[in-house]
């Protein structure tokens, strides 16, 4: 009989002994394999998948799953590293050291002696960093998140031909972007390049920051010069519009962006969280590579532009989510019983913000001298600087503060000054009193809980006493066992 979820639940809580771990990860070794492996023996049903296959208890130690926010908690995550120890006595697999394995996936299911595979929980899917020998008898395979897949080049189109430009690679833009460089393909054709592919519009072409006329080639993602250029050529320009569906807020650039330039499909990205952000982040948003950019880096750039982040779950899929004040009906209630004995700290305190600075509208090219002398003051005044600022102030701030922060001007990728208005009002409310992280092990049922949720702690430590809501911000879970730990933000 089927092990329903409830049941599953049930089995992770009990005192059930021994638990069984499934690993199954690519190599190519004269084409793409599959090793299978498990910490015990393991032969898996014939209408299992795969069935029918033998699971060598070659597997000396797995990795834990790991998700941390970073300390701003905000952008990608914190890379989850692991390692999967494999018994390798007299050298048996020594042969699997020449073998290819970065890059490759990687899943790990976890269940109990006397199950079929099918019965089995995925607990966590990533890729191969690389294969190790630490010692005579062992094989260790470094696992990463599949966050590692997205650390790479955002564009690998280069212009070719015979120009100037030939090996600068083709720039993108997604959203709006306002006075953008375009790179100039064809000289003699006065023809310039803003994406290698489709796009929604190109609003203005500009010389040295005075308007001229342009003829657009929407389809091919480029403009031509009616006359000579004089001076230095910028445009306004409404990005991607692949397949005609033209896109210009975080969640949805950031899911075309896996999907165009990091080798990932929509089954990647988990649709129910996306769904969520995008009602939650609706602001628009513009981003330009003129030149050579991370794709992770860029990833960071839109979505801390909402206060956001992002991480892979233990299925693998992506998850988009934002830092938000605790509330709302909790997903877990834990007490000091679930709580292990002297492991619960607040390891971190973040002062009030007294002011909160956003830049937004970005100007993708900023001329030190605000272009020619014909343009207006106000605009000339523009196009000196990289952004325009929206500010918020905490004036009720408490006086016990003597020194409430200040930080820098934050940028953004939001084009609107209501938006950016809007977002540095909330961020400035939401870090307008101190704010904690804590860290504490706990003894609960693992799998369960997922980096943003809410829970709520009772504990007489550090002002849990009466009970208060935490948003989760980092979990660490080790497949073998039900302590977990977590991170917490208040």
């Amino acid at each position: 009989m089927a092990i329903s979820d409830q049941q599953y639940q049930d089995w992770l809580r009990g005192d059930n002994g021994l638990r069984v771990v499934l690993v199954e990860v690519q190599a190519y070794s004269a084409g793409v394999v599959t090793r299978y492996m498990s910490n015990v023996p393991f032969v898996s049903e014939p209408g299992d998948t795969p069935g029918n296959t033998i699971y060598d208890d070659i597997v000396m130690a797995v990795p834990q799953y790991k998700s941390v926010m970073g300390e701003q908690m905000a952008g990608r995550t914190l890379p989850s590293y692991g390692e999967i120890v494999i018994d390798n006595a007299n050298g048996v697999r020594d042969g699997w050291l020449a073998d290819a394995w970065d890059g490759r996936p990687v899943r790990i299911y976890l269940g109990s002696v006397g199950w079929s595979k099918a019965d089995f929980r995925l607990i966590l899917s990533g890729v191969v960093d690389d294969i190790i020998a630490r010692s005579a008898d062992q094989l260790t395979l470094r696992i990463r998140d599949r966050q590692h897949l997205l650390n790479g080049p955002l564009q690998t189109t280069l212009i070719g031909g015979s120009t100037a430009n030939a090996d600068k690679p083709v720039p993108v833009c997604y959203g709006e972007c306002y006075n953008v460089e375009p790179l100039l393909i064809d000289a003699a054709a006065r023809q310039y390049q803003v994406h290698d592919g489709q796009i929604d519009a190109i609003t203005a072409v500009y010389d040295n920051g005075v308007g001229v006329a342009y003829t657009a080639s929407l389809a091919a993602g480029t403009f031509t010069l009616s006359g000579a250029a004089t001076g230095r050529i910028t445009a306004d320009v409404r990005g991607s519009k692949t397949a005609g569906a033209y896109i210009n807020t975080v969640g949805d650039i950031i899911s075309r962006l896996l999907q165009e330039r990091g080798g990932m499909t929509a089954a990647d990205i988990d649709a129910a969280s996306l769904s969520a952000f995008n009602s939650l982040c609706p602001q628009v948003v513009g981003v330009y590579a003129g030149q050579r950019r991370n794709l992770l880096d860029v990833l960071d750039e839109l979505i801390r532009s909402v206060g956001g982040w992002y991480s892979f779950g233990r299925d693998g899929k992506l998850r988009l989510g934002r830092l938000d004040a605790p509330a709302g009906v909790p997903v877990l209630s834990l007490t000091d019983d679930d709580v292990v004995e002297g492991k619960f700290s607040c390891w971190s305190r973040m002062l009030p913000v007294a002011v909160y600075r956003l830049g937004y509208k970005r100007n993708w090219t900023p001329l030190a001298d605000g272009g020619s002398a014909s343009v207006a003051t106000a605009r000339r005044e523009e196009l000196k600087t990289d952004y325009l600022t929206a500010k918020a102030v905490n004036s009720g701030l408490s006086p016990m503060f003597v020194q409430p922060l200040e930080p820098d001007q934050q940028p953004s990728l939001l084009v609107l000054a209501a938006a950016a208005g809007a977002e540095a009002t909330r961020r400035a409310a939401l870090h307008g009193q101190i704010r904690y992280r804590y860290e504490l092990e706990c003894t609960t049922a693992p799998q369960q809980l997922e980096l943003g949720q809410v829970i709520s702690l009772q504990h007489p430590r550090f002002g849990f006493a009466a009970g208060q809501l935490a948003v989760i911000v980092g979990i660490t879970e080790r497949p073998t066992d039900n302590l977990i730990t977590l991170e917490l933000w208040r």
